[in-house]
Formats: C-alpha cells, structure tokens, sequence
C-alpha cells in the first residue's frame, strides 16, 4: 500500500465516529467521543492518500493496566496489514514508556470473530486454566 501516514494523537472526533461507523459499530455521540480522545494515553491513525482508513488507542492508568481500545480499520483495507501495524505501534508505544524493570498488562475486548487476529499478536484468549474472561498480555519493560 502506498503513501501510508501514521499520525500520533492526531485523530478528529469526526475521523473516529467515521471509522466506528464504517466497521458497524455505529456512529457514537460526538461529545463523548471528543472527550474519549481527550483521555486517552495514546492513539494512532492510518493516513492513506489524505483518508483516515484506520485507528486505535490506548487508555488505562499509564502505568500497570493498559487497554487497547476501537482499533478499526476501513473494511476495504482490512487485511492488508494495517491492524496490525496499529496494534505493533500501540504495544511500540507501551514499551517505549513504561517504567524500567516493570511488567505491565495490555488487554483489550476484541470483536466477535477477531480474536485470532489477536492472538497472532501475542494476546491470550480467556478464560483458561489460569485467567478468566477477557484477553491480555504480559510485556516486559
């Protein structure tokens, strides 16, 4: 894919309600969803030829828990590897600034259907033996 863009912390409320939109996920309040990018620890964008195609963020308290959050990608630009590189750029991000000598946990709630693209990232389904519901990954800093 040509002339892809990743834009840091660059997202527009209306970008965001777009790609939620597009994926299904229907178009959330734009109030809140300026507030939600407001909060957030970090969020990446997909730029390609001038068109946002994808997105996702990080939220949790910056230090022990992060969340991957509406990680979305165009339908037309689904794999090809643009959900992918979100989610390396979100767990880049993770390694990147957390504190020395730490292990953080990255989880996230991954869409019906989704949850081996996930897993070929690292992310353990759950419940298992050990773990309940949910998913997550143990980084070490």
């Amino acid at each position: 894919m040509d002339n892809i863009v990743l834009l840091e912390n660059k997202l527009t409320a209306e970008q965001f309600c777009n790609l939620q939109e597009a994926v299904g996920f229907g178009r959330p309040n734009t109030r809140q969803t300026e507030k939600a990018i407001e909060n957030s620890i970090y969020l990446i964008s997909i730029s390609v030829g001038g068109e946002v195609i994808g997105m996702g963020r990080l939220v949790g308290d910056g230090a022990r828990i992060f969340y991957i959050q509406d990680v979305c990608i165009k339908p037309e630009f689904q794999r090809k590897g643009v959900g992918k590189l979100v989610v390396e750029k979100l767990l880049d991000y993770i390694k990147n600034n957390s504190i020395a000598n730490s292990t953080v946990t990255a989880g996230l709630m991954a869409a019906k259907g989704k949850e081996g693209f996930y897993q070929k990232l690292g992310f353990r389904i759950r419940p298992n033996e050990k773990e309940g519901n949910g998913m997550m990954i143990k980084i070490k800093i």
